[in-house]
């Protein structure tokens, strides 16, 4: 991460509230509302990058589309919550880095966690609105494999486009 850092508290809660707006988008279902909603997230050429049981870019609007779809589809998404950790946010005039923690929690059958990670991420401030330009999500060596292979080897019988 940068040590620069001439972000307003303005610019740094707004770029904290994507965060909170990205895990609830998340939570809130599936459909095509809340895939605009999670899209307008991100600028048009955003990419999110994933390492957990693979590693997959997804690009543009179509491709956050995609990732969520598989999510919702694949997952059981209607039993986890997400959660924001600790995290960075600094940056230099209308760019800004963020490092963030995630974590899933079960909220019904199950208590505890399901899985944790982190995301890093690139904001960029266009016309005096923050949004996601790159994030890379990275989850830890914790990844409980077991749990989510099954889902992920059922993927093509599962995905459901929104």
């Amino acid at each position: 991460m940068s040590q620069n850092n001439d972000l307003t508290v303005i610019d740094r809660f707004t770029i904290f509230e994507q965060f909170n707006l990205h895990q609830r988008c998340i939570d809130k279902g599936w459909g095509r509302e809340q895939v605009e909603l999670y899209n307008r997230l991100y600028w048009p050429e955003a990419k999110f990058n994933v390492y957990d049981l693979r590693t997959s870019t997804f690009e543009g609007f179509e491709g956050m589309k995609q990732m969520f779809d598989y999510a919702h589809s694949v997952f059981p998404m209607d039993k986890w919550f997400h959660s924001i950790g600790a995290f960075e946010i600094s940056g230099l005039g209308d760019r800004a880095e963020a490092h963030w923690r995630w974590f899933v929690s079960w909220k019904a059958e199950h208590v505890g966690t399901v899985s944790t990670g982190t995301y890093d991420d690139i904001f960029e401030r266009r016309d005096g609105v923050w949004k996601c330009l790159e994030r890379t999500s990275k989850s830890d060596p914790n990844w409980p494999i077991d749990l989510f292979q099954p889902f992920v080897d059922a993927a093509d019988t599962t995905f459901k486009a929104s």
